[in-house]
């Protein structure tokens, strides 16, 4: 028997006359909540039907008052008000938070804006001394609204819309599990709304078994987006938790061998959808991993993560000195995401349910502020005089506070420091390592003295990854080039304007040979790894346009481009504020100033390295500044080197003289 089989609590009191007059008299300060920056509700009634829930009071909220892990409520405290006044009271979509929270579209359709019933709950349930709206009525009788409407809108399987009435999607019904069940906790706790924690139980039920059900299109092998579908996997865990009923969540270790066999690439990171993408993999999936495994400790999760953190180790490169660096973002499908900031801000924190995986998977600490860091962050944020933000309508999902106050701190630095420091590129000189997709696709890490590259080759997933060359980094000196997969002209790639080919923007196939020519022998894919002598990489575009030779030194990189005619290599140079820049026939490349010249080469001074560029004879060359920044003093200028045929380009780090 569960909570809600139990004998039926006494009904609610009804919401007395002063309640509802301080709601009314206090609706137009509702619409701003009093702060800076906070959006107004649409309070579609005014409050004439359900009373409007009051702003914060004058004040607050006090930052000394909340405990350390749970800061990050104080900014989602600050939006109590307008989401709850963003029901709509009123027909038609009566429950509705119309007011264009967390998720597009902005449809009463759209099941993932209703997650946000577990905010509402949340601050409804939890007792805090900073916290003006525990058992507020006004508060109840608008999630109880919001409650009928999103419950209105799953369908007869158990799955929930986003994009469309009928759609049956995966992504709402994973995370909306989740939701739901943090609402019955709440309403639980509270003694609340019993025939609507009947209601949510139902629901909850029903919506786990549509997502452990592997006739259901996401577990299509291979398993597809996965972060969605191990979100799914963390609601139905959470359900049975939460409902006390462990033939919920029978099936999900089963559920989880699938996603090793199939829903994770040999190379070690999850489909999204068939291919790698670092803001999925490392803020979405691997926090509901975490969560996963604190209901369930599996040992197929700790697994999954041993083989994230090993991928990942590859494509993080952290600048020299600092705990932060650059995401070879050529490789990612989805999200655009070219830094990596290892940040102990709690607001920012989203892969903080991820740390329950480091005491499993130390490589994984790595990637996370230290223990230190996170109690320095806090210590500052308490003792800040500064307003407390809210959070932004379209930055304001649920996740963030349901996972960081639950979230380890993290390890001590010095810990932290020595996983840093056993990142493959930084410990060892020499080494290549190519790993494979699910698809046809070659993920190639080259590691010399002289420096790091990395190379994405095969089938191209979609239209944001970058096929080729894609970075090239120094152990002292950092990242001098890199690929970013937006749509703008940020990536290492060989224009044929002839015919109007990117070598970076199609499928390419590679081969690999001995030596610094492609007529060396070949090395086939599965020997590539551990070579470490002179190698070359010929890939070519599908329609032949275009043909790019990467040979691989123990000092730097050649590479050399033909084509049928008039074409531009193009090299996506990342430029710190003290670098000095300099074409080789002596015009200077003035940091925000567009240059052109005719020169053969280009050279980038760092400290006591100097970056150079060469290729070999005069051609024009155009150096342009871009409107992106990075890591504080850091930001993208393009190279361009026009040529017709054929162009030899090398690239390597030499000493100041």
């Amino acid at each position: 028997m569960t909570h809600e089989d139990q004998t039926r609590p006494p009904m609610l009191p009804a919401l007395s006359r002063r309640n509802f007059l301080v709601g009314v008299g206090t609706a137009a300060a509702v619409l701003g909540i009093g702060s800076a920056g906070a959006a107004p509700a649409l309070a579609t009634s005014d409050g004439t039907v359900l009373p409007l829930v009051a702003p914060l009071p004058a004040g607050q909220p006090v930052r000394t008052r909340f405990a350390p892990n749970e800061q990050v409520l104080a900014a989602y405290l600050m939006i109590v008000a307008p989401l709850a006044n963003s029901v709509r009271d009123v027909a038609p979509n009566y429950g509705w938070m119309e007011d264009g929270w967390q998720r597009t579209p902005n449809q009463p359709y759209n099941s993932r804006i209703m997650e946000h019933v577990a905010t509402l709950s949340w601050f409804y349930a939890n007792d805090r001394p900073w916290n003006p709206y525990y058992r507020d009525p006004a508060l109840l009788a608008r999630l109880d609204a919001a409650l009928g409407h999103y419950l209105s809108l799953q369908h007869a399987d158990g799955s929930y819309p986003e994009y469309a009435p009928t759609e049956h999607h995966l992504s709402p019904t994973g995370f909306g599990t989740v939701a739901l069940a943090a609402v019955l906790r709440d309403l639980r706790a509270a003694g609340e709304l019993y025939d609507r924690r009947l209601r949510i139980r139902d629901a909850i039920r029903a919506s786990s078994a549509w997502l452990v059900d592997t006739s259901r299109p996401h577990w299509n092998r291979p398993v597809q987006y996965a972060n969605q579908v191990v979100a799914g996997l963390s609601g139905v865990v959470e359900a049975a938790h939460i409902l006390g009923e462990p033939a919920v969540s029978a099936s999900v270790p089963n559920r989880l061998q699938i996603i090793l066999k199939d829903g994770q690439a040999p190379a070690g990171f999850f489909h999204e959808p068939v291919a790698p993408d670092a803001g999925y993999n490392f803020d979405v999936m691997l926090p509901d991993l975490g969560a996963l495994y604190k209901r369930l400790p599996d040992p197929a999760i700790i697994q999954l993560a041993e083989r994230f953190a090993a991928w990942f180790g590859y494509i993080v490169v952290m600048e020299p000195g600092r705990d932060e660096g650059f995401i070879l973002s050529g490789t990612s499908a989805r999200n655009i995401v070219a830094t990596f900031v290892t940040t102990p801000v709690d607001d920012l924190d989203r892969s903080a349910l991820a740390r329950t995986l480091v005491p499993h998977v130390p490589a994984l600490g790595a990637f996370f502020a230290s223990a230190e860091e996170k109690t320095q962050a806090r210590d500052a944020w308490s003792a800040s005089t500064a307003p407390v933000s809210p959070r932004q309508k379209q930055d304001s999902s649920p996740r963030l506070h349901m996972h960081v106050p639950q979230a380890p701190p993290g390890i001590p630095g010095a810990q932290r420091d020595a996983r840093v420091a056993a990142l493959r590129y930084l410990r060892e000189s020499t080494f290549t390592e190519l790993r494979k997709g699910t698809l046809d696709q070659q993920y190639v890490f080259v590691r010399r003295p002289g420096y790091y590259t990395a190379g994405l080759y095969g089938v191209r997933q979609n239209s944001l990854q970058r096929m080729g060359t894609n970075a090239f980094w120094h152990p002292v000196a950092g990242m001098l080039a890199l690929t970013v997969n937006s749509t703008g002209p940020d990536d290492w790639t060989t224009v044929a304007d002839t015919v109007g080919t990117a070598s970076s923007r199609g499928p390419v196939n590679a081969t690999h040979h001995a030596g610094s020519t492609p007529s060396g022998a070949a090395i086939p894919a599965d020997a590539l790894t551990g070579y470490t002598g002179v190698f070359t990489t010929r890939y070519v575009t599908e329609d032949g346009a275009v043909t790019t030779d990467v040979t691989h030194r123990a000092d730097g990189i050649r590479r050399v481009l033909t084509t049928p005619g008039a074409s531009r290599e193009r090299i996506p140079l990342i430029i710190g504020t003290g670098d000095h820049v300099a074409f080789a026939n002596g015009t200077p490349a003035p940091y925000g100033q567009e240059t052109i010249t005719v020169t053969r080469g280009l050279t980038v001074t760092r400290g006591n390295l100097r970056f150079v560029i060469d290729w070999g004879v005069g051609r024009e060359a155009k150096y342009a500044p871009m409107d992106r920044s990075y890591l504080g003093n850091r930001t993208h200028r393009i190279l361009t080197v026009s040529f017709s045929g054929t162009l030899s380009v090398d690239l390597r780090v030499e000493p100041v003289s």
